[in-house]
């Protein structure tokens, strides 16, 4: 037995080694299970120029529990809230910023800007479709 146990009977070493690696293997699983959550993230990149998102359609759409992430880009520097959710993000520049949730509540919600040039002006819609 290793010297820094030495206190320790056999009788208690056993199960609390036990115990240490059955926790690291819950560990191992959980972070396991949030990066496979993150590939199963529907990822959707928007970029702002001059003010505006520069996609044609101005609603997305997604499904009623799904997992989002809503990327952005900017050429200026905008704070933008996703109203219903209470998600706001500051994008800045030649530093993306993203914005993740699950989708756990069907409607129509706008993301709004905020800040010099956007007012509060709605961007786009985020459309939750329910299951």
């Amino acid at each position: 037995m290793p010297r820094a146990y030495a206190n320790i009977s056999r009788r208690c070493f056993l199960p609390t080694l036990a115990v240490i690696a059955i926790g690291a293997t819950g560990l191992m699983a959980v972070s396991g299970a949030g990066s496979a959550r993150a590939q199963n993230r529907r990822a959707i990149s928007l970029e702002i120029r001059d003010g505006r998102v520069a996609v044609a359609e101005k609603t997305i759409r997604v499904n009623e529990g799904e997992e989002i992430n809503i990327k952005w880009t900017t050429d200026a520097a905008v704070e933008l809230h996703l109203h219903g959710y209470d998600i706001q993000a500051l994008a800045t520049p030649g530093q993306p910023v993203s914005m993740i949730f699950q989708a756990h509540t069907a409607g129509r919600f706008p993301i709004s800007a905020h800040g010099r040039g956007h007012g509060h002006g709605t961007m786009i819609y985020l459309e939750v479709l329910p299951r």
